[in-house]
């Protein structure tokens, strides 16, 4: 997020004909006000992206049927992504370049194509149902884009508050990759209104093993605090390599013990959260093997956003051709 150069938005036509924007759905209408909103505060490019389904031959009977009905849907399509354009854009305070694009088949693999494969393009998508994170991400789309995108990857998830300013919570592990989370939590605090927490977990699985090793109580409490004093440093290390203090709303430090992925889960509940930022500790050009433990287990729970950071060393799986 701190490198980005350009944004693709995947949007979603309404359900039901007219296709129109003020008839697309809230996630889709978030991801594009989101987008535009960073990308007025960065000065970058924005590509809106809708995909629709292939026509069947079959339910349509002649290829003339085929595609006078491709050719309707795609110019209702642009003609939607032409309106968002012009409204976001008359919105904005500076000039943005904004292209729109409609295609045809898979829409997972028609957004990864319009994002290309730089590392500083960000994917912006929103969910197919309020409130439902975890069906997109194992239904199809935000899993596969998760996945293959080389970049970072945004899934929306609209949320019923009033409230304008975004709560964010940014889950750092300490490695370098928490350092891009945490750089790309400030540039976001900078870009949009966003009340910022940052956490750290410090995973006590250790504590039973060293329960069997015969060590005292009072070294194992030893072992805890100087874990816990450590993570707080290390933290406060990583936040002061960023322009954090210039994060308008200010941002908030916790460290929690426990098991790493409901310690997230409860600070989500707990802080009311909109957006976790969290890295994924993929192994580059393996297919499948993109998430660690912990961000696969979250990811059915998950209630609002998730913005997700790959590694540096992270490749595309898969032929974009």
């Amino acid at each position: 997020m701190h490198s980005v150069k350009k944004i693709t938005v995947g949007v979603e036509m309404p359900e039901t004909r007219p296709w129109n924007a003020a008839n697309i759905a809230a996630p889709s209408r978030l991801a594009v006000r989101q987008a535009f909103g960073v990308a007025e505060a960065m000065g970058v490019a924005v590509t809106l992206v809708s995909v629709l389904p292939e026509i069947s031959y079959g339910f349509f009977g002649s290829d003339e049927a085929v595609e006078s009905q491709a050719e309707t849907d795609r110019t209702e399509a642009a003609a939607v992504l032409e309106d968002l354009k012009q409204q976001y854009s008359e919105k904005s305070s500076r000039p943005l370049e904004v292209t729109t694009t409609v295609a045809f088949g898979r829409p997972w693999f028609q957004i990864l194509k319009a994002a290309g494969t730089a590392r500083d393009n960000l994917i912006l998508c929103g969910t197919r149902h309020k409130g439902a994170v975890s069906r997109l991400l194992f239904g199809s789309t935000g899993l596969k884009l998760l996945r293959n995108a080389v970049g970072p990857v945004w899934l929306v998830n609209p949320r019923i508050d009033d409230d304008a300013d975004l709560d964010v919570l940014a889950a750092t592990d300490l490695t370098d990759v928490g350092e891009d989370v945490l750089a790309t939590a400030v540039a976001l605090g900078q870009a949009l209104p966003v009340r910022l927490n940052v956490l750290h977990v410090i995973d006590n699985e250790f504590d039973s093993q060293m329960a069997h090793t015969g060590v005292s109580a009072e070294e194992l409490a030893g072992y805890r605090q100087k874990a816990k004093s450590d993570g707080e440093d290390k933290l406060h290390e990583q936040l002061s390599a960023t322009d954090y203090r210039t994060v308008p709303l200010g941002v908030q430090t916790h460290i929690a013990e426990g098991p790493p992925d409901a310690c997230i889960l409860s600070a989500i509940e707990q802080m009311d959260i909109d957006l976790l930022i969290m890295a994924t500790s993929g192994r580059g050009g393996i297919p499948g093997m993109l998430f660690g433990n912990t961000a696969e287990r979250l990811l059915p729970e998950l209630t609002c956003s998730l913005l997700a950071i790959k590694p540096d060393d992270f490749q595309c799986p898969i032929s974009l051709d």
